[in-house]
């Protein structure tokens, strides 16, 4: 029972939550007045950014975003701080479109907007896709985690990667949550399809325990022919 309590709220998690962030837009910033300065960045949805340099932020949930940001002030060296204290510069709305690429200048307390487009549907290299937000990530290994055997495991993290993608490293950090290789391995082959930079692989294959299994999970990579680009629309951030 526990397992489908589990299941359900991962996969509520996941169809609402998995879609806004794939469907997500890049903000640019370029900050001209003071490019060396620290700025603070802050989302209504509680999300901060710090950053030193122009600014990008990824994942942006498409519609209205509450935004202000800060500037960092610093007594000592910043190295060595004794303080700061942050000053708010700017604070508005921006509205942002489904997987777009936004790109504004910071200047005179003012946010200006000056070019908004579409993220490319396709690229040269067959379209790239972004692996699950980490915020979601997070969640799904909570949830693995709180499973006592790797039957119950595996079935929520099959759900996972037939609805999401992930990358290797991701694939990797959850196969550790498993004790036994055969789980491993069937998660291993589940996840490729859906791994955004399969090149990386060797990645899930060192957390596999045995050598044998090793070699059955790159035998089954080797198989799978040219690699495809990971689904658009179900299946990123600091």
């Amino acid at each position: 029972m526990k397992a489908k309590i589990l299941l359900t709220a991962l996969l509520t998690f996941l169809l609402v939550n998995g879609k806004a962030f794939s469907n997500s837009s890049t903000l640019f910033i370029d900050v001209m007045e003071h490019p060396s300065k620290t700025y603070i960045i802050e989302f209504d949805d509680g999300n901060v950014y710090e950053t030193q340099n122009d600014i990008r932020i990824d994942n942006l949930r498409f519609g209205k975003n509450g935004i202000r940001i800060y500037k960092r002030s610093f007594q000592g060296s910043r190295r060595n701080p004794r303080n700061f204290q942050d000053r708010l510069i700017y604070e508005g709305n921006l509205n942002v479109p489904r997987n777009s690429i936004i790109k504004s200048e910071l200047a005179q307390r003012n946010l200006f907007v000056h070019s908004i487009r579409p993220k490319r549907a396709n690229h040269p290299n067959g379209g790239r896709a972004f692996e699950m937000n980490q915020r979601a990530f997070e969640q799904l290994r909570f949830s693995v985690q709180n499973e006592s055997f790797d039957r119950d495991k595996l079935e929520i993290l099959t759900f996972a990667a037939r609805t999401g993608n992930f990358n290797s490293r991701q694939v990797a950090e959850l196969v550790s949550l498993m004790s036994f290789d055969s789980y491993k391995l069937k998660f291993a082959q589940e996840a490729y399809r859906n791994t955004v930079d399969k090149q990386n692989y060797f990645l899930v294959r060192d957390q596999i325990t045995f050598t044998s299994n090793q070699r059955k999970l790159m035998n089954f990579v080797s198989t799978q022919g040219p690699a495809n680009p990971p689904r658009r629309g179900n299946g990123r951030r600091r």
